[in-house]
């Protein structure tokens, strides 16, 4: 069968792919005043968190259900700060954000699925002043992967390493001088986005509980230089080519690459300066089809063009743009895949009007396949300042 995976892969890679490089490295920050009541040097580190918790790995194919799925242990450490300026300023006023590295072991609750370590880069967005939004990327190795000879039955995870997804939300239960107490309800996905076969994800939902402790009564901050803090212009066009890869058919058969020609018009919303309504045309050459069995023209390279319109969000985060578009596709789909598509797409602009990109195409609650790109803007900003 085919690379399985929920949609909210290329949900999660789109809200999430932006906390890679939105701000400077996390970097520890010492407090020499600080000191205890009883004048003695305090010398825990600022922002570290340490979290234990447990879960439930999710069937969330009919694949899967053969899978010995149980309740999944999970233990964290992390490190982090609050971030001010730049694209936080425009956000929620409810709170301060936060970025950090969390480093954890999560043991999947089956020996046919094992256990897996990770590192994922994390941006919390304040909902309330005692809850925050989580969500974050990163990479996860995987100590059972899929082996046609040791691991037969471990089709979730077909590869040793794995991109990883996080979304949570956590709650503030007790909130002292020097530190804290939080429960996080956690969704977090780990997969290769379908370019080694069988390939189906780990899903595993749970609930966390961390404690935080400070250098003194707030975390230290980190400021983020703006890199364009005048508006964008209200509508702008822009071109993108992309190449991407799939793997169909039998695990550890050839990829097929697939290039697309994406065209696309957004307009910031009244309301908002960091969100922008976005529709597109998109043009493929998607080489896959010839081994898509039933696939009607597989056999002629002009049959397997496919073309797309799309529709959708875009957020800005200074540098960094996440788009998010329902799209569909008119000309040769995929008799498998259907026409119905989610894309999501992060962008990094180099300059005020070249960008790469990286993203990915999601059909039937599965990934279709990841992609490369670069991106020119043909309307320019006015009066954009280009420090970095």
């Amino acid at each position: 069968m085919l690379g399985l995976k929920n949609r909210s892969i290329a949900i999660g890679i789109g809200w999430t792919a932006m906390a890679l490089v939105t701000s400077s490295h996390v970097i520890a920050q010492t407090n020499a005043k600080n000191a205890t009541h009883r004048n003695v040097a305090l010398r825990i580190p600022a922002g570290l968190e340490l979290g234990i918790g447990s879960g439930y790995v999710l069937p969330h194919r009919a694949l899967m259900q053969h899978l010995v799925t149980d309740h999944s242990k999970h233990m964290t450490i992390a490190y982090g700060k609050h971030i001010f300026g730049g694209w936080t300023e425009t956000r929620t006023p409810n709170g301060t954000h936060w970025q950090g590295i969390e480093l954890g072991w999560t043991d999947l609750g089956g020996e046919s699925l094992g256990s897996i370590a990770s590192a994922i880069w994390i941006t919390r967005f304040p909902t309330s002043k005692r809850s925050n939004g989580e969500l974050g990327i990163g990479v996860g190795w995987s100590s059972r992967p899929w082996d046609v000879v040791e691991a037969p039955s471990s089709v979730a995870i077909s590869t040793r390493w794995n991109a990883g997804l996080q979304a949570a939300w956590s709650v503030l239960l007790v909130d002292r001088e020097r530190s804290a107490w939080f429960i996080k309800m956690r969704f977090t996905h780990f997969s290769n986005g379908a370019l080694s076969l069988p390939n189906l994800g780990v899903n595993n939902v749970g609930i966390d509980l961390q404690r935080q402790w400070r250098e003194n009564s707030h975390l230290p901050q980190q400021k983020l230089k703006d890199y364009k803090p005048d508006n964008r212009i209200p509508f702008a066009m822009e071109m993108s080519v992309r190449a991407g890869a799939r793997d169909v058919g039998l695990p550890g058969g050839p990829l097929h690459p697939i290039f697309n020609l994406h065209l696309l018009g957004h307009h910031k919303f009244k309301r908002s300066q960091s969100a922008r309504w976005v529709v597109a045309n998109d043009l493929g050459y998607n080489q896959s089809l010839r081994a898509a069995e039933g696939t009607s023209g597989n056999s002629r390279p002009l049959n397997r063009l496919q073309y797309g319109a799309l529709g959708g969000i875009r957020w800005d985060f200074n540098r960094i743009q996440v788009t998010a578009l329902q799209g569909w596709i008119f000309t040769n789909p995929d008799i498998e895949l259907g026409s119905s598509h989610l894309m999501v797409t992060m962008h990094y602009e180099c300059t005020s009007s070249v960008s790469l990109e990286l993203g990915l195409r999601s059909f039937k609650f599965r990934a279709d396949y990841p992609y490369l790109g670069i991106r020119h803007q043909f309307c320019s900003q006015r009066n954009r300042s280009n420090s970095i």
